[in-house]
């Protein structure tokens, strides 16, 4: 709700009728406009308050950001056990996910379960799936980033959450007059409650995770500030197997930190940030002849600077880069330690520039190139990256259309995408060309009924070049001397789709449904003999529906239901025996698909205010209420007669119920 008031204050004014009169001394005119905490931009981004996650359904007694984002059209539900997100067919690799600017290399917790992000510590969340401009980051995907909180306060004030998998708060204090300070912090102890639950017949599965923030904002005067911020969280797991005789654990997590100077003046902004942001993890298995570690990471240190004067943009970045790419230690069994790859350094230095000219009244253009040198061992690309955009608004009707090349000189690859550090980042390089994509994207929205619902719709297609696979196996680590760039092949991709979205923005049942019709096709010269596939992602068909409902002050009630075609999976064509080992001869890839995936996820609160606290309540919620056995993969097992068999695994806990506590103070 916007207030709009208008005030007059005249010496006197008088109205005479025969032998009457009136004085008016003043007149307050008031008007309301229903607006959204979930706002889209002319350009077809998105801007989330963070306050909505308080309305939204409580998974396992957290309102993720990741899990609503993935509930938006053009961006991909993701099933249990996968982490990232899917923006308009993209890798999950191709997107740049931030705080404040700075990166993050891994974004998820508990197989995907949670994000990294406490949603109580951050005030907005913006979310790009274009990139349709030079100020963007070096991805050729979509953006997500968050802001964290820094409202002004009198007075100490945080909120906390208690539940049966997790605890989470935040304290917000000030410093003086002109500074405040957020802490949060987040940990999870699922074994004490859910131990059983995760107990799947071969063995038992010992999960936490842990998160933090830290932000302090200075404001010096009227035009100049000073941010600290830091992030640190990490996942520690292990699975035991008697049946096998084999312990795995597993240790992996992000930290980050940066100083952000922001000097405002009339028309003019600018920002300059040093920041580091590192990605560490450990993999270790034991067994009666093997013992094995797999460690990878990824380190980050750099410049950014951005200025906003009037109807220009413009920056420079720079950027060092130190990468451990995934390699294996040994002992025992093979007796195989092969030589730990040698690190990589990279150099990324980036110019840009967007210029935004009106054509009209509501019409405008955006022009933009930016230009990047990449420099790794004896290596150096030199790369431009032009985009164009035009966006049509008059508060009713939203348009965009918008062109962009882009350039990514990362990568990332592995066994699985299932949230596990099985996963490492690697420079591109003479054998790995840059990733590169063409994107071309059209947005409109339209609101009506006095701006109470929103209907909009995007169009995207985007053709991908130097896109890599990762053919190899587990079995690859023991059978062999280890060598990622071995298990790597070449190709190159096209995503395409559409989607629609309906929205009501108001009242006391707020929500939205959307649909997406989306492919991502991938072609691999070393694969089935150049044949055209789906990624491993690929859903042709999506919808979600969000609704919460609240009729008084106490009460909310939340619902939110996904259905998407199942993910394409390779199959075996037959299977072997050799000394007691499996082999599988594979048919063509990607060619069969899971069945369709749909889940229901209730949510109630009920909430009141005490003498103590500002608010304070109980949060009930159930994740997959339907108890759908939704697959996820299938796997090779051997029957009770001694016959092997193909079956699709599904998740250990059909439906997880949770309770939590929640108070504001």
């Amino acid at each position: 709700m916007v207030l709009c008031v208008s005030t007059f204050h005249p010496a006197l004014a008088q109205v005479e009728s025969d032998a009457q009169s009136i004085a008016l001394d003043s007149a307050v005119v008031r008007a309301w406009r229903h607006s959204s905490k979930v706002k889209l931009k002319a350009d077809g981004s998105t801007v989330w308050d963070m306050r909505l996650m308080n309305e939204l359904p409580q998974i396992l007694g957290n309102a993720d950001i990741m899990h609503y984002a993935q509930a938006m059209p053009g961006i991909q539900t993701n099933s249990e056990y996968r982490s990232g997100i899917n923006i308009q067919g993209c890798e999950a690799s191709h997107n740049y996910i931030s705080i404040y600017g700075v990166p993050l290399y891994n974004v998820n917790h508990l197989l995907g379960f949670f994000s990294a992000f406490n949603p109580s510590h951050f005030s907005t969340t913006e979310i790009s799936k274009a990139p349709a401009t030079a100020a963007r980051a070096g991805r050729i995907g979509g953006t997500l980033n968050l802001t964290p909180n820094f409202e002004s306060t009198d007075s100490i004030n945080g909120e906390l959450t208690v539940g049966l998998i997790s605890s989470q708060g935040t304290l917000r204090a000030p410093i003086g007059k002109k500074a405040v300070l957020a802490v949060s912090l987040r940990a999870a102890y699922m074994n004490l409650l859910y131990g059983k639950w995760l107990d799947t017949g071969d063995g038992q599965i010992k999960y936490s995770f842990f998160d933090s923030n830290a932000s302090l904002k200075y404001d010096i005067n009227n035009r100049h500030s000073l941010v600290l911020d830091y992030y640190g969280g990490g996942d520690k797991g292990s699975f035991l197997m008697p049946r096998y005789g084999a312990d795995m654990a597993a240790q992996w997590g992000n930290y980050a930190g940066a100083a952000h100077w922001l000097f405002k003046k009339e028309n003019l902004d600018l920002r300059n940030t040093f920041y580091t942001t590192h990605y560490r993890n450990r993999f270790k298995l034991k067994m009666a002849k093997l013992n094995a570690t797999l460690p990878s990471d990824i380190h980050e240190t750099g410049y950014k600077g951005l200025l906003h004067y009037k109807k220009w943009t413009a920056g420079a970045n720079a950027a060092y880069y130190l990468l451990h790419p995934q390699s294996i230690t040994t002992e025992g069994y093979t007796n195989i330690s092969p030589e730990t790859p040698a690190r990589q350094k990279a150099f990324e230095t980036t110019l840009f520039c967007d210029y935004r000219q009106p054509l009209a009244k509501n019409l405008a253009a955006t022009v933009g190139l930016k230009g990047t040198l990449w420099h790794t061992g004896s290596t150096t690309f030199a790369q431009a990256d032009p985009s164009a955009s035009l966006t049509f608004d008059n508060s009713k009707v939203q348009a965009s259309l918008a062109y962009a090349f882009n350039h990514q000189n990362l990568f990332q690859t592995g066994f699985t995408d299932m949230g596990l550090p099985t996963e490492f980042w690697f420079a591109a390089d003479k054998g790995n060309l840059p990733q590169k994509a063409h994107t071309l994207c059209l947005s409109t929205a339209a609101y009506f009924a006095k701006r109470r619902y929103r209907l909009s719709a995007d169009l995207f297609l985007r053709r991908l070049f130097n896109q890599i696979e990762y053919k190899g196996n587990v079995l690859d680590l023991v059978n062999t001397v280890y060598d990622y760039s071995k298990a790597l092949i070449h190709g190159q991709g096209t995503n395409y789709g559409a989607s629609i979205m309906l929205q009501k923005c108001s009242g006391k049942l707020t929500g939205w449904c959307a649909y997406t019709y989306s492919r991502a096709r991938r072609t691999f010269v070393e694969l089935d003999n150049e044949t055209t596939f789906p990624a491993n992602h690929d859903r042709p068909h999506e919808g979600n529906i969000l609704v919460s409902y609240s009729p008084n002050k106490h009460w909310n009630a939340s619902a939110t239901f996904v259905f998407a075609s199942g993910n394409p999976f390779t199959a075996p064509e037959a299977l072997c025996l050799i000394n007691n080992n499996i082999v599988c001869i594979y048919g063509p890839h990607n060619a069969n698909r899971l069945n369709l995936y749909y889940r229901l996820d209730l949510s109630a609160s009920y909430k009141w205010r005490g003498k103590l606290m500002k608010e304070q309540g109980f949060n009930v919620s159930l994740y997959n209420a339907t108890g759908h056995a939704n697959e996820l993969f299938w796997t090779i097992d051997k029957r009770a007669d001694g016959a092997f068999a193909y079956r699709p695994v599904s998740f250990i806990i059909k439906a997880l119920p949770s309770l939590s506590y929640f108070c504001k103070f």
